[in-house]
Protein backbone atom coordinates (compact mmCIF):
# COMPACT_ATOMS: atom_id res chain seq x y z
CA UNK A 1 0.00 0.00 0.00
CA UNK A 2 1.41 3.38 -1.03
CA UNK A 3 1.04 6.17 1.52
CA UNK A 4 0.62 9.80 0.64
CA UNK A 5 3.36 11.63 2.54
CA UNK A 6 4.05 15.29 3.24
CA UNK A 7 6.92 16.54 5.40
CA UNK A 8 7.18 13.07 6.97
CA UNK A 9 3.46 12.89 7.84
CA UNK A 10 1.32 10.05 6.46
CA UNK A 11 -1.95 10.30 8.44
CA UNK A 12 -4.75 12.76 7.75
CA UNK A 13 -4.10 14.54 11.06
CA UNK A 14 -0.34 14.60 10.55
CA UNK A 15 -0.66 16.00 7.04
CA UNK A 16 -3.15 18.62 8.28
CA UNK A 17 -0.67 19.75 10.95
CA UNK A 18 2.17 19.87 8.41
CA UNK A 19 0.10 21.91 5.97
CA UNK A 20 -0.99 24.38 8.68
CA UNK A 21 2.65 24.73 9.76
CA UNK A 22 3.74 25.41 6.19
CA UNK A 23 1.03 28.07 5.84
CA UNK A 24 2.44 29.80 8.94
CA UNK A 25 5.94 29.49 7.50
CA UNK A 26 4.87 31.04 4.19
CA UNK A 27 3.48 34.07 6.00
CA UNK A 28 6.66 34.48 8.03
CA UNK A 29 8.76 34.29 4.86
CA UNK A 30 6.61 36.97 3.22
CA UNK A 31 7.17 39.22 6.23
CA UNK A 32 10.93 38.69 6.13
CA UNK A 33 11.42 39.09 2.38
CA UNK A 34 8.78 41.67 1.52
CA UNK A 35 8.94 42.59 -2.17
CA UNK A 36 12.17 40.58 -2.54
CA UNK A 37 10.06 37.42 -2.52
CA UNK A 38 9.32 38.01 -6.21
CA UNK A 39 12.93 37.34 -7.21
CA UNK A 40 12.67 33.69 -6.16
CA UNK A 41 11.27 30.89 -8.29
CA UNK A 42 8.48 28.63 -7.03
CA UNK A 43 11.05 25.86 -6.48
CA UNK A 44 13.41 28.13 -4.55
CA UNK A 45 10.60 29.30 -2.28
CA UNK A 46 9.64 25.68 -1.63
CA UNK A 47 13.20 24.93 -0.47
CA UNK A 48 13.23 28.05 1.71
CA UNK A 49 9.92 26.96 3.24
CA UNK A 50 11.33 23.54 4.08
CA UNK A 51 14.37 25.05 5.81
CA UNK A 52 12.34 27.57 7.82
CA UNK A 53 9.91 24.80 8.77
CA UNK A 54 12.74 22.50 9.90
CA UNK A 55 14.55 25.17 11.92
CA UNK A 56 11.66 27.37 13.12
CA UNK A 57 13.91 30.26 12.10
CA UNK A 58 12.48 32.63 9.49
CA UNK A 59 15.84 34.42 9.17
CA UNK A 60 16.85 31.64 6.78
CA UNK A 61 14.54 33.23 4.21
CA UNK A 62 17.16 35.93 3.67
CA UNK A 63 20.23 33.73 4.26
CA UNK A 64 19.76 30.99 1.66
CA UNK A 65 21.61 31.68 -1.58
CA UNK A 66 20.96 29.86 -4.87
CA UNK A 67 23.70 30.00 -7.52
CA UNK A 68 23.48 28.85 -11.15
CA UNK A 69 20.20 26.88 -11.08
CA UNK A 70 21.23 24.38 -8.37
CA UNK A 71 17.72 22.99 -7.92
CA UNK A 72 17.33 22.17 -11.60
CA UNK A 73 20.78 20.61 -11.72
CA UNK A 74 20.09 18.67 -8.53
CA UNK A 75 16.80 17.32 -9.83
CA UNK A 76 18.48 16.13 -13.03
CA UNK A 77 21.30 14.48 -11.07
CA UNK A 78 18.87 12.63 -8.78
CA UNK A 79 16.79 11.49 -11.75
CA UNK A 80 20.01 10.07 -13.20
CA UNK A 81 20.68 8.30 -9.87
CA UNK A 82 23.93 10.17 -9.30
CA UNK A 83 25.61 9.52 -5.93
CA UNK A 84 25.12 11.91 -3.03
CA UNK A 85 28.19 12.34 -0.80
CA UNK A 86 27.69 13.80 2.69
CA UNK A 87 29.99 14.84 5.52
CA UNK A 88 28.42 13.06 8.51
CA UNK A 89 26.24 10.00 9.08
CA UNK A 90 23.47 12.04 10.71
CA UNK A 91 22.87 13.74 7.37
CA UNK A 92 22.98 10.41 5.54
CA UNK A 93 20.36 9.01 7.93
CA UNK A 94 18.00 11.86 7.12
CA UNK A 95 18.23 11.67 3.33
CA UNK A 96 15.48 9.76 1.52
CA UNK A 97 17.67 8.46 -1.28
CA UNK A 98 19.45 5.12 -1.40
CA UNK A 99 22.52 6.18 -3.41
CA UNK A 100 23.98 8.21 -0.51
CA UNK A 101 27.50 7.85 0.89
CA UNK A 102 29.34 8.97 4.01
CA UNK A 103 32.94 7.94 4.64
CA UNK A 104 33.60 9.78 7.91
CA UNK A 105 33.86 6.49 9.86
CA UNK A 106 35.46 4.44 7.07
CA UNK A 107 38.71 2.68 7.95
CA UNK A 108 40.42 4.23 4.93
CA UNK A 109 39.41 7.68 6.18
CA UNK A 110 41.05 7.09 9.57
CA UNK A 111 44.21 5.78 7.89
CA UNK A 112 44.46 8.70 5.44
CA UNK A 113 43.78 11.27 8.16
CA UNK A 114 46.60 9.89 10.32
CA UNK A 115 48.98 9.48 7.40
CA UNK A 116 48.43 12.99 6.01
CA UNK A 117 47.69 14.66 9.37
CA UNK A 118 44.42 16.08 8.07
CA UNK A 119 40.94 16.10 9.57
CA UNK A 120 38.72 13.06 9.03
CA UNK A 121 36.27 15.36 7.24
CA UNK A 122 38.94 16.25 4.67
CA UNK A 123 40.05 12.64 4.36
CA UNK A 124 36.48 11.44 3.83
CA UNK A 125 36.07 13.81 0.86
CA UNK A 126 39.32 12.57 -0.67
CA UNK A 127 38.13 8.98 -0.30
CA UNK A 128 34.89 9.96 -2.05
CA UNK A 129 36.54 11.89 -4.90
CA UNK A 130 35.34 9.60 -7.70
CA UNK A 131 31.76 9.82 -6.41
CA UNK A 132 31.94 13.60 -6.00
CA UNK A 133 32.96 14.08 -9.65
CA UNK A 134 29.63 14.36 -11.54
CA UNK A 135 27.77 13.64 -8.28
CA UNK A 136 26.03 15.65 -5.60
CA UNK A 137 27.69 16.91 -2.41
CA UNK A 138 25.82 17.79 0.79
CA UNK A 139 27.80 19.32 3.66
CA UNK A 140 26.08 20.60 6.78
CA UNK A 141 28.65 20.43 9.54
CA UNK A 142 32.32 20.36 8.53
CA UNK A 143 33.75 23.49 6.89
CA UNK A 144 37.01 21.61 6.25
CA UNK A 145 35.08 19.08 4.15
CA UNK A 146 33.64 21.89 2.06
CA UNK A 147 37.05 23.53 1.71
CA UNK A 148 38.44 20.22 0.46
CA UNK A 149 35.70 19.91 -2.15
CA UNK A 150 36.47 23.46 -3.29
CA UNK A 151 40.18 22.57 -3.50
CA UNK A 152 39.33 19.55 -5.67
CA UNK A 153 37.17 21.73 -7.91
CA UNK A 154 39.91 24.34 -8.34
CA UNK A 155 43.00 22.13 -8.44
CA UNK A 156 41.90 18.72 -9.70
CA UNK A 157 39.09 19.65 -12.10
CA UNK A 158 36.54 17.67 -10.08
CA UNK A 159 33.07 18.82 -11.12
CA UNK A 160 30.14 17.99 -8.86
CA UNK A 161 26.75 18.54 -10.45
CA UNK A 162 25.65 20.57 -7.43
CA UNK A 163 26.94 21.30 -3.93
CA UNK A 164 24.70 21.96 -0.96
CA UNK A 165 27.22 23.70 1.30
CA UNK A 166 25.69 24.80 4.59
CA UNK A 167 28.25 24.02 7.34
CA UNK A 168 27.45 25.60 10.69
CA UNK A 169 29.83 27.36 13.05
CA UNK A 170 32.11 30.30 13.72
CA UNK A 171 35.39 28.83 12.43
CA UNK A 172 35.73 28.70 8.62
CA UNK A 173 32.01 28.10 8.01
CA UNK A 174 31.18 31.52 6.55
CA UNK A 175 34.46 31.63 4.65
CA UNK A 176 34.05 28.18 3.10
CA UNK A 177 30.58 29.03 1.83
CA UNK A 178 31.78 32.31 0.35
CA UNK A 179 34.54 30.45 -1.48
CA UNK A 180 32.04 27.94 -2.85
CA UNK A 181 29.99 30.77 -4.29
CA UNK A 182 33.09 31.92 -6.21
CA UNK A 183 33.35 28.60 -8.09
CA UNK A 184 31.47 27.81 -11.30
CA UNK A 185 29.60 24.93 -9.63
CA UNK A 186 25.84 25.24 -9.02
CA UNK A 187 25.34 25.55 -5.28
CA UNK A 188 23.00 26.27 -2.41
CA UNK A 189 24.61 27.98 0.57
CA UNK A 190 23.73 30.05 3.61
CA UNK A 191 25.21 33.46 4.20
CA UNK A 192 27.11 33.64 7.49
CA UNK A 193 27.65 31.02 10.23
CA UNK A 194 24.19 29.46 10.30
CA UNK A 195 23.51 26.03 8.82
CA UNK A 196 23.74 22.46 10.05
CA UNK A 197 22.16 19.05 9.63
CA UNK A 198 18.46 20.10 9.56
CA UNK A 199 19.20 22.72 6.91
CA UNK A 200 21.22 20.35 4.72
CA UNK A 201 18.71 17.53 4.98
CA UNK A 202 15.75 19.84 4.30
CA UNK A 203 17.37 21.15 1.13
CA UNK A 204 18.42 17.84 -0.40
CA UNK A 205 15.16 16.07 0.51
CA UNK A 206 13.29 18.92 -1.16
CA UNK A 207 15.30 18.39 -4.33
CA UNK A 208 14.72 14.63 -4.13
CA UNK A 209 10.95 15.19 -3.74
CA UNK A 210 10.97 17.44 -6.82
CA UNK A 211 12.79 14.79 -8.83
CA UNK A 212 9.90 12.40 -8.06
CA UNK A 213 7.21 15.02 -8.68
CA UNK A 214 6.16 14.71 -5.05
CA UNK A 215 4.76 17.49 -2.90
CA UNK A 216 7.68 19.55 -1.59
Amino acid sequence: MKFHEFMGAITKEGISIAEKSREIVRNKIKNVLGDRINKYSKEELAIIERVVHATADEEYAKLIYFKDNPIGEGVKAIKENKPVVVDINMIKAGIRYNNTYCFINDKKTYELAQEEQITRAVASMRIAKDLIDDGVVVIGNAPTALLEVIRMINEEDIKPRVVVGVPVGFVQASESKALLRETDIPSITTIGPKGGTPVAVSIINGIIAMSKNEKV
